[in-house]
């Protein structure tokens, strides 16, 4: 971070479309130097009365390279990095915008180093360090859950709940400071101890409502795991390819088909319309193994069942009743007993189990899936996109906050019905405390290690 800032009034270039061929690519320069580059760059300029934030085409004219392009113009007061910008649209051949990245360097750019666009709009006050955090997510996210999380994130959501908290904490804090120069003046009183405390109260109680109805990051890293077990060839394939509603697992007729274990991430919805995102895991059939390669498949099937928080049991009816051990824990998975291929076989006796269903009819398709969010509970409903969730350093520095406040809280104590705040400078310390991870949410206090830490894990064009 702290080289970044050095050097922020460079004008820097990269690539900022995903990587791999595309129909277009993009490449983007930011500092005071853009435009002057963009004239040097193009044979013919667009016409004198372009509008900034406007799409033209135009032909660029480098050194080693020649091609139509499309230019978009931002002046510094409206663009994302707070800095001239130009972003150039062109053919997402990745040699081709390599080509055009060194072209810009030849004419006095500098590659732009990772997070370095986001961390530029930082600087500027575009964005706080919450939306920052929030951008960098939305590029990793890999689920509907935390693709919705880095929204909240990039939304701003955390950063004005601690901005606004910042102001209700700063004040009483500035009356606090202010009164101890007259600590020795009895007839001067700016806050007393009562009004002090209430407000901390009321501070206090939000943090704490916060943290209660929020959930960590590693939650949405680890979704809810669903597991379908059973014997070979007792329709697991299908079940797995009906719920997901396209073809995933290739199915056969032949046992053994599906050997390794295959994951994807399925979004039911329950009658009231909440969504829960959870990870479906279809696997080899559990039986006798035989052969080296059999026993590989059966105890990676086994960790897959040991390790989920729900298990579908399928039986066809073709064989004996299968059934299924479970580790002796207090987390073993909780089991939804089913009768698959209903459409091929006779009902079976009552009681024997949860459902019946046909991958193939869609017979209990809906129930089924209402029947996995029952049986998840609570464990599906920490994965709901409602709630806020937090990375480590945004509880870190929540929890610290409520630690500062109940310090000075607990000084407070004796001296509610006095007229003037005791021991002040120790309790003023308490509150600077919790002011300075309050403002920390937002990157307007962090030092430089904590944002460095942040866009370092950006890529480079971002």
């Amino acid at each position: 971070a702290r080289s970044m800032a050095c050097s922020a009034s460079d004008t820097i270039v990269a690539v900022s479309s995903p990587p791999g061929a595309a129909t277009r690519g993009l490449v983007r320069l930011s500092g005071d130097g853009a435009f002057e580059m963009l004239r040097r760059w193009l044979r013919k300029e667009p016409a004198a009365n372009t509008k900034p934030r406007q799409m033209v085409p135009a032909r660029l004219a480098g050194k080693d390279l020649e091609l139509p392009v499309l230019v978009v113009r931002f002046e510094a007061a409206s663009s994302y990095t707070g800095q001239d910008m130009v972003e150039i649209q062109l053919p997402g051949h990745p040699v081709l915008l390599d080509r055009m990245v060194h072209e810009a360097m030849d004419l006095g750019a500098r590659l732009a180093e990772p997070g370095e666009f986001t961390f530029r709009a930082f600087l500027a006050g575009k964005i706080d360090l919450t939306q920052a955090e929030g951008i960098a997510a939305t590029i990793a996210a890999r689920s509907d859950a935390q693709l919705a999380a880095a929204t909240s994130l990039r939304r701003g959501e955390l950063g004005k709940f601690a901005g606004d908290l910042v102001d209700r904490l700063a004040s009483p804090l500035a009356l606090l400071e202010a009164g101890i120069d007259f600590v020795d003046q009895e007839d001067v009183v700016l806050i007393t101890p009562g009004a002090l405390d209430a407000n901390l109260e009321a501070i206090q109680e939000q943090l704490e409502q916060l943290l209660r109805h929020c959930r960590s990051w590693a939650q949405l890293e680890a979704l809810p795991r669903v597991v379908l077990s059973g014997p070979p060839s007792c329709g697991k394939s299908s079940l797995f390819n009906g719920l997901l509603g396209c073809q995933r697992a290739v199915i056969a007729t032949a046992p053994g088909t599906t050997r390794d274990i295959l994951s994807e991430a399925l979004t039911l919805q329950d009658p009231s319309g909440r969504s829960v995102e959870v990870m479906l895991l279809d696997m080899a059939g559990l039986d006798t193994p035989t052969r080296a390669l059999d026993r590989q498949m059966q105890a990676a099937a086994r960790e897959a069942i040991a390790s989920a928080d729900l298990v579908v049991h399928l039986d066809d009816g073709a064989k004996p009743q299968s059934s299924i051990t479970l580790p002796a824990s207090d987390t073993a998975p909780a089991v939804l007993r089913l009768r698959s291929k209903s459409d091929l076989g006779p009902s079976p006796p009552a009681g024997e189990f949860d459902l019946a269903v046909s991958a193939h009819t869609g017979q209990g398709m809906d129930r089924l899936r209402h029947l996995i969010l029952e049986r998840l509970g609570r464990r599906g409903e920490s994965q709901t996109a409602q709630k806020l969730a937090l990375q480590p350093r945004h509880e870190a520095s929540l929890n610290a906050t409520v630690a500062a406040v109940g310090t000075a809280r607990h000084m407070l104590t004796r001296q509610l019905d006095g007229r003037q705040v005791e021991r002040s400078e120790l309790i003023a310390g308490a509150l600077r405390n919790a002011l300075d991870e309050l403002a920390a949410l937002g990157g307007h206090l962090s030092p430089d290690e904590v944002i460095g830490r942040i866009f370092a894990n950006f890529c480079i064009g971002k």
